[in-house]
């Protein structure tokens, strides 16, 4: 058995879940984006859409999109190139409504 293909795959549901997430892209992203046009200065925004296992040779991957570009194409790079925003803007909304919510079978 495989642990560390569990341990990925684990990962990648958990971050699944909590999908869209938002993050930023670290200096050889930005770097990529910029030789091809597709930012011109400054680090944009990214929205993370899907996270996948491209298996051992090519790791945990993401697609993403640029929040402010408003064609909504989408590219996939590594996951280790991007950085999560630690507080995910959905994610207290979710706690709160999961707070209030009442305990299954209560009325």
């Amino acid at each position: 058995m495989d642990l560390d293909r569990i341990e990925r795959g684990s990962l990648v549901q958990n971050l699944r879940r909590a999908l869209p997430l938002s993050a930023h892209p670290k200096q050889a992203l930005i770097a990529f984006l910029r030789e091809r046009g597709v930012v011109t200065r400054g680090a944009p925004r990214l929205v993370v859409l899907d996270i996948f296992d491209a298996g051992a040779a090519g790791g945990l991957m993401c697609r993403f999109a640029i929040a402010e570009d408003g064609e909504a194409s989408s590219f996939i790079a590594p996951l280790t190139q991007v950085a999560l925003y630690r507080r995910h803007p959905g994610a207290r909304s979710r706690v709160v409504r999961r707070r209030k919510a009442p305990p299954p079978g209560a009325a």
